[in-house]
Parts: structure tokens; sequence; C-alpha cells
């Protein structure tokens, strides 16, 4: 996890855009507080290379970081989408993988790693549109789970006008 965070460091001090969705702007501001505390100073500057540092500065600005296969999420138990719907006496102590609503919660950042998966399923909610055989409501249903989907993958094109929506 600190290799992944690290590396996503380095992609941030290099200009990139990490990530996209409802918590993409968290992310970067995390990292990009981390690398402020680390060029503030010029002595500090060499920590840049070390990466017991970085770790150690890492985790105390994501303590709360769960990497997932659909997105990341900077987890806040107070306003977490996938813990809204329980009384407050049943939320748990982290997110509820099977609630997440990635390109809904305000504490999901979606990168390039996931990006694969957005994109294949977008193309597959299309192809299953195009079925003459849906019935409405099915129908509805695609197109919702479509809509949430290109909140996240016309972002993603949008943020990498040289990758033509491509994961790299």
């Amino acid at each position: 996890a600190a290799r992944r965070l690290i590396g996503l460091l380095r992609d941030r001090q290099i200009g990139h855009r990490i990530a996209v969705g409802p918590g993409a702007a968290r992310l970067h501001d995390g990292l990009d507080a981390v690398l402020a505390a680390v060029c503030a100073e010029p002595q500090a500057r060499a920590m840049l290379a070390d990466e017991r540092t970085l770790t150690t500065l890492l985790r105390g600005q994501f303590a709360d970081l769960h990497w997932g296969t659909l997105n990341h999420c900077l987890w806040n138990a107070g306003t977490a989408e996938c813990q809204n719907a329980l009384p407050e006496d049943q939320r748990g102590p982290g997110p509820l993988l099977g609630a997440c609503q990635p390109a809904r919660c305000r504490h999901s950042a979606v990168t390039a790693k996931h990006m694969p998966i957005w994109l294949a399923e977008e193309q597959d909610l299309k192809r299953m549109l195009t079925g003459p055989r849906l019935g409405a409501a099915r129908r509805e249903s695609l197109q919702n789970r479509l809509a949430d989907v290109q909140l996240i993958t016309t972002t993603w094109r949008e943020s990498q006008p040289d990758q033509e929506g491509t994961a790299p």
C-alpha cells in the first residue's frame, strides 16, 4: 500500500491528475499537502528520495484510505454513502464494499488502475441497451447505471485528452 501511495505521489509531483470522481480533489489535496510539507524547506527536499519518510507522511495524511478494485475510498464514517441508509447504532468502522457507490460517494477516487474496469462496463452497458427485447424496467435500470458509470468515464476522458479515454 505504501508503494502504491508513493507511486501516486510521484505521479502527482510531476503534475499528473491521478484520479477522478467525487473524492479525487481530496486525494489530490492530500498528496499536494505531503509534497508541500516535504518541499517547504531546502533540507526537507532530500526526503523526497527517502521512501520511509514519504511512507510516514502519507500514512498520516491517508490514515483511513481503503484500496479497492473499482475505486479508492478516503473513508469518513460520518458522511459515507455506503452507510447512509443504516441507523446510527448499526454503522461500522469501515466502508461497506457491497453498498459502495463509487460514482456518487464523496470519498471515492478512481485512478488510472481502475479505468479499464469502468471503460469496459460502459461498453457493456451500451451494448446491452441496444437489445431490442429489453423490458422498460430493465432498460431504465441499465440507463441509470450507464449514467453513473459515465460520471466517471466522461470526467476521465476530459482529464486525459491525449489518451482518448484509455487508461495508461
